[in-house]
């Protein structure tokens, strides 16, 4: 639109890590803060140059609000229509700035300990270490649709019967609808996932590093392969945790992908689940919170292992 805000000019670069968080309009103010306070309440503990990725202000006026709240923090702001998802916008803001190494955090993120970007940032420093985040995963959407389908999965014997687990997850994304109708739509969306899926992902366990906050250098970010767009949800698994994720196509560079915990303790990929930092007891190695291990925290006993079987296995 003609009113739409422009970026000021290009700052020179800092030596530090350049620390790219997502704002959305369409969340409100309310996660903008969160981050803001555990950013002031946990330093990051190296230089670092903050940019916020500003996805769906329309205007000068509404995002002034926003950007009021970490005017101390001296942020730049890039501006984004609202289109396409999260991951879409991480790339498109790394491409206009040219740094020379990213850490994206997304809308929810919100650091957890003191250094925590100097810990991440550490450990992308390692030799032969292509990317690092606060938290990884082995879940494969492969195996879960083959168990839901009653189809040989890893996931037999570690998990309750699929109508189970489907009824306690579905209970996690409130709907206006009745439960035999949330039914049917789930239904449908398995087998329209199913085809679309199955190709693009590989059987537990599927290492892959969760977006939620995660670093990787400039020269690194240009090898990957990557789409013009990510238009939505699918794109955004396939980039995540598919055959041909971020994760999977650093490991096929011949680079280490590293989970870092609270205390700087890196680990690679085949003991992540040792990490205590996603879906795992108290999650007490977590170095940056989102609002999915925020859902695990609350949750009760039963819903924390069925969170973790999917995970861990």
């Amino acid at each position: 639109m003609d009113d739409a805000p422009r970026e000021a000019p290009r700052r020179v670069p800092r030596t530090g890590p350049c620390l790219i968080h997502l704002v959305r309009a369409a969340n409100g103010p309310a996660p903008l803060r969160s981050f803001a306070a555990a950013l002031r309440r946990h330093r990051p503990g190296v230089p670092y140059e903050l940019v916020l990725a500003m996805k769906g202000f329309g205007s000068h006026e509404q995002a002034a609000p926003y950007l009021e709240e970490l005017a101390d923090l001296a942020p730049e702001p890039l501006f984004f229509p609202d289109t396409g998802l999260d991951l879409g916008v991480y790339f498109a803001a790394a491409a206009r700035l040219r740094r020379g190494r990213y850490c994206f955090l997304n809308s929810y993120s919100e650091p957890l300990a003191d250094g925590w970007l100097a810990r991440l940032d550490a450990a992308l420093a390692e030799p032969g270490v292509g990317l690092v985040g606060a938290t990884g995963s082995w879940a494969s959407t492969r195996s879960w649709i083959a168990y839901s389908l009653g189809l040989p999965s890893a996931y037999h014997g570690a998990l309750p019967p699929a109508r189970m687990v489907r009824r306690q997850l579905l209970g996690l994304v409130p709907e206006r609808t009745s439960d035999r109708r949330r039914s049917t739509i789930e239904a449908a969306r398995l087998r329209a996932m199913t085809l679309r899926l199955l190709p693009d992902h590989e059987r537990f366990p599927a290492h892959h590093l969760r977006t939620n906050a995660f670093m990787v250098t400039r020269e690194t970010l240009e090898r990957l392969r990557l789409p013009a767009a990510v238009h939505d949800q699918l794109d955004t698994l396939r980039l995540e945790s598919g055959r041909r994720s971020i994760t999977r196509q650093v490991q096929r560079m011949g680079l280490r992908t590293l989970v870092v915990d609270r205390t700087g303790a890196a680990f690679d990929h085949d003991r992540w689940d040792r990490s205590m930092t996603f879906w795992q007891g108290e999650q007490e190695g977590l170095l940056v919170a989102d609002n999915r291990t925020l859902l695990y925290e609350r949750a009760d006993a039963p819903l924390r292992r069925v969170l973790s079987s999917l995970t861990w296995g």
